[in-house]
């Protein structure tokens, strides 16, 4: 769901399968304050555990007054 949200938004993510890098389980876990819910979708300064289509919504609103990110 999240992946064709962005995707059908036009925007460039990057997916990192939890269950098969212990790397990403990591990172996860930092950014997330130990969430283990999926997907963790962090878009500027905002981190979205779940899939929260109105949060992440107003987060993308970020990138628009952020063209460098």
């Amino acid at each position: 769901m999240a992946e064709e949200f962005l995707s059908q938004k036009g925007i460039e993510y990057d997916v990192y399968d939890v269950s098969k890098d212990r790397k990403a389980v990591k990172e996860m876990l930092k950014i997330s304050n130990g969430a283990r819910s999926v997907p963790v979708i962090s878009i500027c300064n905002e981190v979205v555990i779940g899939f929260d289509r109105d949060r992440v919504e107003q987060a993308l609103n970020c990138l628009d007054q952020s063209p460098d990110i």
